[in-house]
């Protein structure tokens, strides 16, 4: 079993989870000396901030900084990917598919912390009708009721190792973990944070039975994805302009 952290921001200043070369390194030893085997790095991508080139620039960048900072065997332990905030109309975007895991089809969204219309829930299915494997970021973070709607659908889901803390220790969530529904966890780890990095731990063991199932279903995502080292040798794509 390869433990997976789906879902973290360790890309140099690609965002608001690192300040620092420096700090990217710690969040890295952080991760895999806690135990993690692989770590999927995920920077924002807001379509109301810029455009899919401006970022696909910055995150080729920060990762060759990352890159060439880190021990060889800790680069080939970390994938590149983003976190795609939703919004009506997104699945239009050129450029939406080089967004995705590097390497894979699959693409980690984020749904907006405000209303969760239906607009919003076929966005998320056009997104699949286009082709990629959408799945759903910190579903504990939002309203059931959508949620359950794109489960319903067959959206896969991701869950942050917050959903373990606490009084219900995420029993509410075992239910989509058993199911199938659950297919990876995330740290979403912003700074060097060992609380963070400590409830990744936590939840892998709250996960009890399923760990093994739900990193399997993460493996079986990222077959093919494309290490750190060798993702920093590859040109930067240029999204075709209609």
């Amino acid at each position: 079993m390869s433990v997976i952290d789906f879902h973290s921001h360790i890309l140099p200043r690609a965002d608001h989870g690192s300040d620092s070369v420096e700090t990217s390194c710690r969040q890295v030893e952080l991760q895999l000396g806690s135990g993690t085997d692989v770590v999927v790095a995920t920077p924002h991508f807001y379509p109301h901030r810029e455009n899919a080139d401006a970022f696909l620039t910055r995150r080729a960048r920060t990762a060759k900084k990352l890159c060439e900072a880190l021990p060889k065997e800790q680069a080939a332990r970390i994938r590149v990917g983003a976190e795609v905030l939703i919004c009506p109309g997104i699945a239009e975007m050129e450029g939406l598919d080089l967004l995705t895991v590097a390497g894979t089809d699959v693409i980690l969204l984020e749904l907006p912390f405000t209303h969760i219309g239906q607009a919003m829930i076929e966005s998320v299915l056009e997104v699949r009708e286009r082709g990629l494997v959408p799945v759903l970021a910190h579903i504990d973070r939002y309203p059931t009721e959508p949620i359950e709607e794109l489960l319903r659908q067959g959206i896969m889901a991701q869950l942050n190792a917050s959903a373990f803390a606490g009084l219900g220790g995420g029993r509410r969530f075992m239910p989509h973990v058993s199911n199938g529904s659950v297919v990876a966890l995330g740290s979403d780890l912003h700074g060097a944070n060992r609380r963070e990095v400590a409830a990744f731990v936590r939840a892998r063991k709250k996960l009890g039975k399923y760990q093994a199932e739900v990193f399997e279903r993460t493996a079986e995502l990222l077959r093919g994805a494309t290490p750190l080292s060798d993702f920093v040798e590859q040109p930067v794509p240029v999204v075709k302009q209609a």
